[in-house]
């Protein structure tokens, strides 16, 4: 298996890293660029309607604005050509726009770790590696599970930080550079998993195991207002949860904690 170093410094080593991990595939999605070409073909579509506007007032056979087949009017005939043209151009630019758009923003970790990169080994020309310094950068890679995502990073920036022996673990085989921390085993999946689960757990059953042991009715309710509080505030950290997902989720959580409450309230006598 090749390594990154394996490739010669400049672009093929370069690409051989951003191969190893999808995330790592940033581009500028160069925002001002396509909204002023956007407004620009959307005023020359505004010109051409006014000037088709004045060619229909200026017409003087009636006949021609009421039987196509019957109108030869030439200024018309190459108004609607054009305007065909430069619509169907303006239509497939705003669905290209609104893809690129609906590209998730770079993380700044992976940013960062390219940018570390380049500048380290200095494979790639200063001014050709500058794009990595703008605010528009997406990346065509995308995570399945958020959460998941956001736990395996913060394990792996403790493993880097704390556990010097991290580096010199099996299956850092990408690349043989010291400084670059390219794991490419299930460990930290699968612990961040495991650590996901204990989370989501604690959130579910600490409350109900807290009001078990309260016997005052008010202090219960507070229980539950703080851990559905925090049951949202994680969720919302965690996801890209929509506002009305949150609303659903914390109604649905609050939902089942007060019927727990009410089942232990009418245990005691």
């Amino acid at each position: 298996m090749k390594t990154v170093e394996d490739y010669r410094p400049g672009y093929p080593r370069f690409t051989a890293l951003i191969a190893t991990h999808d995330l790592y595939f940033i581009s500028r999605r160069f925002s001002k660029l396509r909204a002023r070409l956007l407004l620009l073909k959307q005023d020359r579509l505004v010109v051409l309607e006014r000037q088709l506007e004045e060619a229909d007032q200026a017409e003087g056979c009636p006949l021609f604005l009421a039987r196509r087949r019957s109108d030869v009017n030439p200024t018309r005939e190459a108004l609607l050509a054009e305007i065909e043209s430069r619509l169907a151009d303006y239509d497939c630019f705003l669905e290209k726009t609104h893809r690129t758009l609906s590209y998730d923003r770079a993380k700044s970790r992976d940013v960062l770790s390219l940018r570390n990169w380049v500048d380290g080994t200095a494979c790639l020309a200063r001014n050709e590696s500058e794009y990595l310094e703008e605010r528009d950068l997406i990346t065509l890679g995308t995570t399945q599970d958020n959460a998941l995502s956001f736990i395996q990073d913060w394990i792996e920036d403790r493993l880097m930080y704390w556990y010097s022996g991290y580096r010199q673990r099996p299956l850092h085989d990408i690349s043989t550079d010291s400084n670059v921390y390219a794991y490419s085993g299930s460990l930290i999946r699968r612990t961040a998993k495991a650590l996901l689960l204990v989370l989501l757990a604690s959130s579910l059953l600490a409350p109900a195991i807290v009001c078990n042991f309260v016997n005052n009715m008010k202090a219960r309710v507070i229980v539950v207002v703080i851990a559905t509080v925090s049951f949202l505030v994680l969720l919302s950290a965690l996801t890209k949860s929509k506002s009305m997902e949150l609303a659903v989720a914390g109604a649905t959580y609050a939902t089942v904690l007060v019927v727990f409450l009410s089942n232990v309230n009418s245990s005691y006598p």
